[in-house]
């Protein structure tokens, strides 16, 4: 069922806009610019997965997060979506559930992502899917608008270097290797005296921890995901820099203003994601199989790994290093 019963508080608003995208992380984020040049004219519901309000809540503008519990199906979604009565749907989901909620609503746009063209990318018969957010802009009716950007509330705690790095994730073969980020911690903190911190998902907790520990330097820190979102926010706003596979926190770093170098391997910014000339985009070399999996996937389909594991880690030290020159 519903989170939140907004029946008595938000019923029949003037001038109001419901905004939907469910998930994922990475595409809540880039929803931000649809959201927030809607918010010039209207008072947007953002609804979204409950796990997401922390990132709605960061959105400029007059944005208001609209949650669903996780376990919630498209009747919950509907209840929803009534017990506003919104002028308006835009549509940034687009799946069986968002388009049974807003049956007989007035829908001004919905995000329809061309599958042909994403397999002719991962097929290398086509150059690149439109970038994702620029897509969400279209859907809500604008022809261009600011890149994603979130409230950064507080910054550094200290005056030294401070660099995260992503550990682990859902997909296995768009993970950095843990060794790669063993390595590249000890160069970091040796050479360039950085703290470091290793965060990810609660699932991924055992990973961290065993990769924290195996660099065997002091200044070392773990976030393993335990106050979700919100948490993974408040640590990611303190950084110098991120390093991260093709995520959501990749996307959530950048939209807060922390530089972040985006490793891809099973990925590619033929896919939307990513601008192509970002400075910050991070790969392997003469890889020509990339992108393999729309995801990033848990097998290698060539059972080389080449992408991730020829990762250097005195290069993606470098590249950091780089970065935060500019």
């Amino acid at each position: 069922m519903a989170s939140t019963d907004y029946s008595m508080t938000c019923s029949s608003q003037a001038n109001s806009a419901a905004v939907i995208r469910l998930h994922s992380l990475g595409d809540v984020v880039l929803s931000q610019p649809a959201a927030s040049e809607l918010s010039r004219h209207y008072k947007v519901f953002f609804v979204t997965s409950e796990q997401y309000e922390p990132v709605v809540a960061r959105m400029p503008g007059n944005i208001h997060p609209l949650l669903l519990a996780m376990d919630s199906g498209p009747l919950d979604l509907w209840k929803l979506i009534k017990s506003i009565s919104p002028d308006f749907v835009v549509d940034l989901q687009n799946n069986v559930a968002s388009r049974i909620a807003t049956a007989g609503k007035r829908v001004k746009g919905r995000f329809h992502m061309d599958r042909k063209l994403r397999k002719r990318v991962m097929d290398k018969r086509a150059g690149s899917m439109p970038l994702r957010d620029s897509e969400f802009l279209r859907s809500a009716g604008f022809e261009k608008g600011p890149e994603p950007a979130l409230e950064r509330r507080r910054g550094k705690n200290s005056d030294g270097l401070k660099i995260g790095i992503v550990t682990g994730g859902r997909w296995y073969i768009k993970s950095i290797p843990a060794s790669v980020i063993s390595e590249t911690s000890r160069i970091l903190a040796d050479l360039h005296l950085a703290d470091i911190v290793l965060l990810g998902a609660a699932e991924d907790r055992g990973l961290i921890l065993r990769t924290a520990e195996s660099t065997g330097r002091a200044n070392i820190d773990a976030y393993c995901g335990a106050a979700g979102v919100d948490g993974l926010i408040d640590v990611i706003e303190t950084l110098d820099l991120l390093i991260s596979p093709d995520s959501g926190p990749a996307h959530l770093a950048a939209a807060l203003g922390v530089p972040v170098l985006v490793v891809f391997t099973s990925t590619s910014p033929s896919l939307g994601f990513w601008k192509k000339d970002r400075k910050g985009n991070y790969m392997v070399s003469n890889i020509t199989c990339r992108p393999c999996h729309r995801h990033g996937g848990n097998s290698c389909p060539l059972s080389t790994e080449i992408c991730r594991k020829g990762i250097l880690p005195f290069h993606l030290a470098d590249s950091a290093m780089e970065l935060l020159k500019q």
